[in-house]
């Protein structure tokens, strides 16, 4: 792809939904300690419990929500293929693509992003924003917090993004 030329994007689902927006979201578990005796796969492994499950303990949903989870140490992993609709932020799933950063809990949407996420995130999250970015014609990236009256991600994410740590 040339310099000039735009990105031909990233579509979802059936109705083949532009993707133009990327929305942040955090685990809502706690920033030190959680699980830290278990793989990266067994922490996604119970997000996706956590999706699944029957109600009313899960969500009973087919599939983990997200399109990628971030760790501790920076470390991605791929949730649904970005041409899957999400499940993610309710009226807000297609033509978004949801990350999520495991930490947060505890946490408050005005919160500094290092108060509970770390700068191995920090870095995994702006990179994977900006590969995405390449792929389609993202015109917003914003926090779930922004549609929900939530905490998560556990920052606000125009600051963290304009570089207020």
């Amino acid at each position: 792809m040339s310099a000039k030329s735009k990105p031909s994007g990233i579509r979802q689902g059936k109705a083949r939904h532009l993707v133009t927006e990327i929305i942040l979201h955090c685990s809502a578990t706690m920033t030190t300690g959680w699980f830290d005796d278990l793989s990266f796969a067994e922490k996604i492994a119970e997000i996706t419990r956590w999706h699944t499950d029957p109600k009313p303990k899960g969500r009973g949903w087919r599939a983990i929500g997200y399109h990628w989870i971030i760790d501790r140490d920076g470390t991605l992993a791929r949730g649904r293929q970005m041409t899957e609709i999400g499940a993610h932020v309710v009226g807000h799933n297609a033509g978004s693509i949801g990350i999520c950063l495991i930490g947060g809990g505890g946490s408050s949407k005005r919160d500094r992003f290092l108060e509970n996420f770390t700068r191995e995130q920090d870095t995994a999250a702006r990179r994977l924003i900006q590969q995405i970015k390449a792929a389609t014609p993202i015109t917003k990236i914003s926090g779930h917090n922004e549609y929900a009256a939530r905490a998560c991600p556990g920052f606000f994410v125009p600051e963290w993004l304009q570089g207020v740590m």
